[in-house]
């Protein structure tokens, strides 16, 4: 069997037996790929010194068609995403964005999550602690996007009408968006109001809102719309996010 190549992300890592190493891949040609690298423990061969979490590179591998796991031949990064490692807040990002693609994504190429979650890695690599909360709250909508679930912000996902400009909406995570304030009764979901439709606007775009002082309170809502449309469950490592999420700053209305 010939081996394949193909762009990669290396998504989560973990030893197995004495020598070798499970690596779980998320790549541009063959979607979610778990391999073993064999004997790849205490040496630097086989692409050993460059198997850290989040890091980028062309994989080699045998793909067996219907297999779960296949065999690694060598994996040489080119992108080590260093600053993720050294910072537990990037980490929690990160870890959140793998346990996404890892939960939900098949073994199928889907060209727009590949870019999406490599884009994104990047700007949890490169981008200043200061607006980290809200870069990481952006690349998590983005990578849900490119699953296909997008929040409906307007008009009301009931009636259809337009929210008006300072109207305060409701958000309902069965229909997946905002119910107008005549839809909308107490018990439909979190208020949400024009500040906070615009800042998750703004997030939804890839861009961060200059006032987001409340991260945690959009974290949240964000961890329910991925349990409900996404993954059906909580992440595991949104718990980790939330805990490390500064804290709000103001009221969101």
């Amino acid at each position: 069997m010939a081996p394949v190549t193909t762009p990669a992300v290396l998504l989560r890592a973990f030893d197995y037996g004495d020598t070798s190493r499970i690596l779980r891949f998320y790549t541009l040609r063959h979607g979610l790929l778990s391999t073993i690298a064999r004997g790849v423990r205490g040496r630097s061969g086989k692409g050993g010194s460059a198997m850290t979490s989040f890091s980028s590179g062309d994989l080699v591998a045998y793909v067996k068609p219907h297999a779960d796991l296949h065999t690694m031949k060598d994996f040489t990064s080119d992108r080590a995403r260093a600053r993720i490692g050294l910072d537990v807040l990037r980490f929690a990002g990160a870890s959140c964005l793998a346990e996404l693609v890892l939960t939900h994504a098949e073994q199928e190429p889907q060209p727009l999550l590949f870019e999406a979650l490599e884009a994104e890695l990047d700007r949890l690599d490169g981008i200043g602690r200061a607006v980290l909360p809200g870069a990481i709250l952006s690349a998590l909508w983005h990578v849900i996007g490119a699953f296909g679930f997008t929040p409906q912000l307007d008009p009301c996902v009931r009636c259809a009408r337009s929210l008006g400009a300072d109207e305060v909406g409701r958000f309902d995570l069965d229909a997946g968006g905002v119910l107008c304030a005549s839809c909308g009764d107490v018990g439909a979901g979190p208020r949400v109001g024009p500040i906070a439709r615009r800042q998750l606007d703004e997030l939804l775009e890839g861009r961060l809102p200059d006032d987001l002082a409340h991260s945690r309170r959009h974290l949240g809502l964000l961890a329910d719309f991925v349990a409900h449309h996404v993954v059906q469950k909580p992440l595991k490592a949104l718990a980790f996010l939330a805990a490390s999420f500064p804290p709000d700053q103001e009221v969101l209305t």
